[in-house]
């Protein structure tokens, strides 16, 4: 199956790989329906996003997935699962089953289809309700030794009254050849839960990263959602936080750092639908070099939605005249009863004046821009739970700068 590329592949291949690998029937047949999409479909209408190097004659399916699953042995005894979602296949079946591919939606587009067709294995995470998941538990997603593509999946249902954290990390070494990353994350936060969602990219170069994320909450679900992108050539991720339920809450915090040649792409949703629903969602997004980062956020409030309170913001730093940053916020509203919504951004380059303060004080002008760009990010980077992985980013960022 690796030597096939995508060009090769059929549904009938696809259909034989699931039956191979001991899947169950109604897996088997998504896969096929959603295979037959991608090879018929023409490619979305995505205008700022360049994949002219993706060639899918030298790109094909994989058979391994890399996932590092840290965490969670403690946890079993609360009834919390916390393992790759092969295995999970074969003891939670009818919950995957009634849970996958039901927020992002597998046949949205050509891409969708492809991960829904192709997705190899990921983690499945599940905590009973009244279940309080205290220590964080962490997935790494990278890409297989030899491998040009991987297409990982993420599936989260957290119960009534629960709590949990999970940070997911896509890494990988610099890649000499184009390479695919297309994963899926979808998390269910249930009634009254409390769910930490720390998603991070920091692929090497080389990497297109097209993922689709979702998370569903329900009545007085908690959700805080970090969103982290510092790598890869380029990416486009479509994400979305639907507020189903009454009361539901989502704070959505996003840090993302362009520079050299890549392109950044981040169009995340906030989608109303439950009453009396709060969210606010800021993202911070630095540009370097010739660098090029969108950010295409909307706020969609459904007409079955009231009284909802919502506000979606983006503010970008540019570290060079070269590079470029394109904001599009967007507020669209279905219903008369809205208690406040509205949606900023700013952009601009680094304050003179800011640099000049700290210069007059001894501060060397690139420690300034340290201190500025690490200022400026700091509310998503102090999400992290885990200061290991911060100070991995931290570097990472600091050689961007």
């Amino acid at each position: 199956m690796t030597n096939l590329t995508l060009r090769e592949t059929t549904a009938d291949v696809i259909g034989t790989r699931a039956q191979a690998a001991g899947e169950p029937g109604w897996l088997a047949e998504r896969r096929r329906d959603a295979w037959t999409l991608f090879a018929q479909a023409g490619p979305p209408e995505w205008r700022r996003t360049d994949l002219s190097g993706l060639l899918p004659d030298e790109l094909g399916p994989t058979d391994t997935t890399a996932v590092e699953l840290i965490g969670g042995a403690d946890l079993a005894a609360l009834g919390v699962v916390f393992k790759p979602i092969r295995q999970a296949l074969d003891t939670h079946e009818a919950l995957i089953k009634a849970y996958l591919d039901t927020a992002v939606e597998p046949l949205a587009h050509k891409f969708s289809a492809l991960r829904a067709a192709l997705w190899h294995d990921g983690v499945f995470l599940y905590v009973p309700k009244n279940v309080a998941a205290e220590t964080p538990l962490r997935v790494r997603y990278g890409l297989s030794a030899g491998e040009r593509t991987t297409f990982p999946r993420t599936l989260v249902i957290a119960e009534a009254n629960s709590s949990v954290t999970l940070i997911e990390e896509f890494t990988s070494d610099h890649q000499t050849a184009a390479a695919l990353a297309a994963p899926i994350s979808e998390i269910f936060a249930g009634p009254g839960s409390s769910v930490r969602f720390i998603s991070v990219q920091h692929w090497g170069d080389g990497v297109y990263h097209l993922g689709g994320q979702k998370v569903v909450l329900e009545n007085d679900a908690n959700v805080e959602w970090t969103s982290i992108a510092l790598g890869g050539k380029v990416q486009h991720v479509e994400a979305e936080a639907t507020l189903k339920g009454d009361g539901s809450r989502v704070n959505w915090l996003g840090a993302t750092f362009a520079n050299h040649q890549q392109i950044l792409v981040t169009a995340p949703w906030l989608r109303h639908v439950g009453h009396k629903a709060e969210s606010f969602m800021q993202f911070k997004t630095v540009v370097n070099d010739s660098a090029y980062s969108v950010f295409d956020g909307m706020i969609k409030i459904e007409h079955e939605s009231a009284a909802t309170s919502t506000r979606l913001e983006e503010h970008a730093l540019h570290l060079s005249p070269e590079s470029r940053n394109d904001s599009i916020p967007g507020l669209k509203i279905s219903t008369n009863s809205v208690l406040k919504g509205g949606h900023a951004s700013t952009s601009g380059d680094l304050d003179d004046e800011q640099l000049f303060y700290m210069q007059a004080r001894g501060i060397p002008k690139d420690e300034a821009k340290r201190l500025i760009v690490m200022g400026f990010f700091s509310p998503a980077l102090d999400t992290l739970p885990v200061a290991a992985l911060r100070d991995e980013l931290e570097t990472i960022i600091d050689g961007k700068i």
